[in-house]
This record gives structure tokens, sequence and C-alpha cells, in this order.
């Protein structure tokens, strides 16, 4: 993905945190689980962002999965959740 990395910033003893002085004046959107922050500049990029990061339900997964093999068996749906698994995994690499 363009522009994709990963930084680091000092929160200062009043829990301020300095992103960048482009956004100065500007209007962020942020959204906190635990002790994670996404910050996005509009609210749409967050709503994309949080859609990619939830993923699909269980049962949307196996809805696919049986679209995709038909009546298949126990053997064939390890196969394919293993690939699908494996997949995932490579996105975060």
């Amino acid at each position: 993905m363009v522009n994709e990395s990963i930084e680091t910033r000092n929160v200062d003893s009043k829990g301020r945190i300095y992103l960048s002085s482009r956004l100065k004046n500007k209007t962020v959107y942020i959204f906190r689980r635990n002790d994670v922050l996404i910050v996005a500049t509009s609210r749409s990029i967050l709503n994309e962002t949080l859609k990619k990061l939830q993923g699909k339900s269980t049962i949307e997964e196996y809805m696919n999965l049986l679209s995709k093999l038909g009546e298949p068996t126990p053997k064939e749906i390890e196969k394919f959740a293993r690939k699908r698994t494996w997949k995932k995994l490579e996105e975060y690499l």
C-alpha cells in the first residue's frame, strides 16, 4: 500500500501527541479500542479502514466457502481454511 509506515511519537506530560505540522488547525478522527489508536484525516477514510480491519463474520466466511466449494468434505474445508488463513497472514508481513 502507498504511504504505509509505522512511526513513533512521544506523548508529552499533558497527554498530547504531535502528529504533523500539515495537520495544524485541522480536524482528525480517532478510533480507540483499549490501547490501540487509529487516526485519520477524514471520517470516510477511518470508516473504510475499520471495515478492512474488522473483516467478515464467521458466517459470511462459511457461506463464501460453501459457494466456492459446493458441498465440501471436511478435508476440503480444512485445506481451504489453511490456504485462506495463510493468505490473510501474508497481508500483514
